[in-house]
């Protein structure tokens, strides 16, 4: 049997061909305020949404789309990898890595989420830890840290 349109799109945003998985994904789904027919079709969404917000830049849908494919498979990890990655696209890498920790929760072993987790990285402890993260000592000094490794590493290039 041949693989459905739904495989091909979900295999296309996995190998991160998501302008071809948009394409797909549009065709199946119709736009980003999609109706389900079949619950293969709640297993798209969240790379629906992954596809649309790496191509489109359009996060609201992209999220809308993510949250419900979770609302929907609360127990795949694939679409909090998916959510985790839009938010990341969007800037929003707090938010990112939350997700990423929820789903770790319920999917220490899964290989997608792993990956996604390892690729946000991990944050420096603030400059000085008593204080706030936030607050302009720490935001000053992480930014001079920053800089400072960032000329290290054009050093080393040289």
């Amino acid at each position: 049997m041949p693989p459905s349109k739904m495989d091909e799109a979900i295999r296309a945003a996995r190998a991160d061909d998501h302008l071809r998985a948009l394409n797909l994904f549009i065709e199946i789904y119709g736009s980003e305020t999609a109706t389900m027919r079949t619950p293969k079709d709640a297993s798209g969404l969240s790379f629906f949404g992954l596809s649309l917000a790496l191509v489109r830049k359009q996060f609201k849908p992209a999220i809308d789309l993510c949250r419900r494919a979770m609302d929907l498979e609360f127990y795949n990890p694939n679409h909090y990898a998916n959510l985790a990655r839009v938010y990341s696209a969007a800037g929003n890498r707090k938010k990112a890595v939350d997700t990423a920790e929820q789903g770790l929760k319920l999917h220490p072993e899964d290989d997608y989420l792993l990956q996604v987790r390892q690729s946000l990285g991990v944050r420096a402890q603030p400059a000085v830890p008593f204080l706030d993260r936030a607050n302009p000592i720490n935001v000053t000094l992480g930014q001079a840290r920053h800089a400072k490794k960032l000329a290290e590493e054009e050093k080393k290039k040289r």
